[in-house]
């Protein structure tokens, strides 16, 4: 069963945050068509292109994760030569220039297909979002420093929706394992199952971290702390209902919107 990927508080700040922006918004925008087109053609040039004749194997890994997430939008995948293991997502403002979806060369040699497709349906769940063109926003109109009334909502704007991506990244994928497998190898650079830790053991494990952020305190800048983010998908994962799953991810919501900035 699918639950709703939707976190409603995440979707109640963008709200917030956009209205807040909107009525000053004319001349942005035009800046930021300026900066996407900039932006289409940087990346266009600086990365290894991900199309059918290139890559063809990564291409229709790529392709498929986007049409079982049914993203519409025109999105351009391409590698970054980093070592890191990860991606990152540049949401397009612009119907001219596509959303951009890196993937880079640590995690296109390093991660299997499986988390792989959880990797690339974390970035297009922000391609879903558009999170990223309402925090553009906010920094074309703060181009020095958001005001400190508005940057605790646009942090924890910012970690909700990492959590919510992560939600379509299980979506795509599928499996708790694949997720947590991912993490081994994002967080540790290691594989689990060379370790010989099954995933019950993890995941018991996990909890005991999880505990360390209850109480808000410092949960990271862009990203939630890795124990939480396995813990929401462990929920997300086995919860039955959206009601239940709605309860259970409280704690882990309440502590992220009193987390220190």
């Amino acid at each position: 069963m699918n639950l709703n990927p939707i976190i409603p508080q995440r979707k109640e700040l963008q709200n917030i945050l956009w209205d807040h922006v909107q009525p000053n918004s004319t001349h942005q925008i035009q800046l930021e068509l300026e900066n996407q087109e900039y932006t289409y053609y940087d990346e266009s040039c600086r990365r290894f292109p991900i199309d059918p004749d290139t890559t063809p194997a990564l291409s229709l890994l790529c392709q498929s994760v986007k049409k079982r997430l049914r993203v519409n939008n025109d999105v351009m995948f391409c590698i970054e030569n980093d070592t890191y293991v990860g991606g990152a997502c540049n949401s397009s403002g612009n119907n001219e220039y596509p959303n951009i979806v890196r993937l880079t060369s640590g995690a296109v040699n390093t991660l299997t297909n499986n988390e792989l497709t959880f990797l690339i349906g974390h970035e297009l769940g922000h391609v879903i979002m558009q999170n990223g063109v309402v925090s553009f926003f906010f920094h074309l109109l703060y181009s020095e420093t958001v005001p400190e009334y508005l940057f605790h909502q646009l942090h924890v704007y910012r970690l909700l929706s990492e959590l919510e991506a992560d939600r379509y990244g299980y979506l795509a994928c599928g499996s708790l394992e694949t997720y947590v497998n991912f993490h081994y190898k994002l967080a540790g650079g290691i594989d689990r199952q060379k370790q010989g830790v099954s995933l019950d053991t993890f995941l018991v494990a996990n909890k005991r971290h999880v505990q360390k952020f209850m109480n808000g305190g410092w949960l990271g800048n862009h990203h939630p702390a890795k124990a939480l983010r396995v813990e929401a998908i462990r929920l997300f994962a086995t919860c039955k209902t959206n009601r239940e799953l709605k309860v259970k991810m409280q704690p882990i919501i309440d502590s992220i919107m009193k987390c220190d900035d």
